[in-house]
């Protein structure tokens, strides 16, 4: 309260005194002023007493709104001096702290958008063994529910000891752990990393798991092309080899003998020739460094060409060659000479394992977005656990009975079957033929 309203009050109360003196005559005016400024000065104490109370009131009400999360709000009240700065603080308070919350809340969001969305799986541990939180590329990789009912313990949720025993490890010597294994669940092969955390002065830990699958079979890939290259070449390289070393050793001054052997010698070097070709191929098709110029065509002009220079090899073997294609002749976007090697490698295999007498077909179905074709055939077959493997490169289903080939050609087809933007897959029964399909986009709509 101020000075100036206290001095208004005294004023007040002595003139009302005084005025009632002078009515009564019983007072003189000296005790009628006096009286006058006690009321006044009762009154603004009165006064400020309970403003002092109201205020102490209200910040204790907005105290326990902030405490408790609820909104909170400025004081807009006159203050008594003694409690003014403690309001203008809290006024201060009450107008930064919302812009505040919502930085830390965009900032939580980030942060959490980020951890939801990485790559790794994360895990948080607490001293006890349970998990509090962990993302959800770690509940993919374990297998479990994003929303399962938290917190779980650590071995409940990884289902696998070694983890386990990295995070004891962990948590007695203070020290990052790391291994590499495989989950049970998801047969996905992780790079696990414990990390010990300090959090309010409790020993947690990180668990990082690095998916390294795709890694681990890149790694088998390339160990399986070595050892795969190696095998095809060791055979020509070998035969040449004693080819050289016989008609170094007098074979060369018989001439039907040396013919017969340079005969040879040059079909194990074309075999290689068109090893070399078809991995500069497929290494091109691979990386995206092959040109395709993808025009209309009608898938006519793609079969037939094909089919008949198979013709002849099929009648030599004894095999019945056919093609059923649908008229009109639907078109499709391909680069014709790339999507005819597709259909040349698939025939080529299909004549060489199939017995003579035996029969291989050529069809195509048109669909709604795209064209299959399927080549069927009536020959050995392919056992059910070799079919995920075919379209390896260098794989044989049975190196005894496949002969000559490069065991290139399945990935070929298939590598140039997806750069058409199609797809190629296989349905066999070992014993009664196999049936590959591929497809290729339409150019138009049906």
């Amino acid at each position: 309260m101020s000075k100036y309203r206290i001095f208004v009050l005294a004023g007040t109360a002595t003139l009302l005194v005084g005025s009632l003196s002078a009515l009564l005559g019983g007072w003189s005016p000296g005790l009628a002023i006096a009286l006058g400024s006690a009321a006044a000065l009762f009154a603004a104490t009165l006064h400020a007493h309970r403003q002092r109370q109201r205020t102490l009131r209200q910040l204790t009400t907005c105290l326990h709104d902030l405490a408790h999360g609820h909104p909170v709000h400025a004081l807009h009240t006159a203050a008594p001096p003694e409690l003014k700065e403690l309001v203008d603080a809290w006024n201060y308070l009450a107008t930064t702290l919302p812009e505040h919350i919502r930085h830390l809340s965009r900032e939580r969001a980030l942060w959490r958008a980020i951890l939801d969305h990485t790559g790794e799986g994360l895990l948080v541990v607490d001293p006890t063994g349970r998990v509090p939180w962990f993302n959800p590329t770690a509940a993919r990789l374990l297998g479990v529910s994003q929303h399962t009912q938290q917190p779980l313990s650590l071995g409940t949720l990884v289902h696998h000891h070694r983890i386990i025993h990295l995070w004891q490890r962990c948590q007695t010597q203070g020290e990052t752990q790391e291994d590499v294994l495989e989950l049970p669940a998801t047969r996905r092969t992780v790079r696990v990393r414990v990390i010990p955390l300090r959090h309010d002065d409790t020993p947690h830990a990180l668990i990082v798991l690095e998916d390294i699958t795709y890694v681990r079979q890149l790694e088998t890939t390339r160990r399986d092309f070595i050892s795969n290259i190696s095998h095809e070449l060791r055979t020509p390289l070998a035969s040449l080899k004693a080819v050289v070393e016989t008609l170094r050793d007098g074979a060369l001054d018989e001439p039907t003998i040396a013919r017969r052997f340079l005969t040879h010698i040059e079909r194990e070097v074309d075999t290689m020739v068109q090893m070399v070709e078809e991995l500069l191929e497929l290494a091109r098709i691979e990386s995206g460094r092959l040109p395709l110029r993808f025009v209309p065509v009608p898938v006519t002009d793609i079969v037939m060409p094909v089919v008949e220079r198979f013709q002849p090899q099929a009648e030599r073997a004894h095999l019945h060659l056919s093609a059923h294609l649908p008229s009109p002749s639907p078109q499709v976007l391909a680069d014709p000479p790339r999507a005819q090697r597709i259909l040349a490698n698939l025939l080529h295999n299909a004549i060489k394992f199939t017995p003579a007498g035996g029969e291989v077909q050529v069809t195509v179905t048109p669909r709604e977005r795209d064209v299959c074709i399927a080549v069927r055939d009536t020959g050995v077959g392919i056992p059910a656990d070799q079919l995920p493997r075919i379209f390896e490169r260098f794989y044989k289903v049975d190196r005894a009975r496949t002969g000559e080939g490069t065991g290139l050609g399945l990935a070929i087809a298939k590598h140039l079957t997806l750069a058409h933007g199609g797809r190629i897959w296989v349905e066999s029964t070992e014993g009664e033929g196999s049936t590959f399909y591929f497809t290729l986009q339409r150019a138009t709509s049906p």
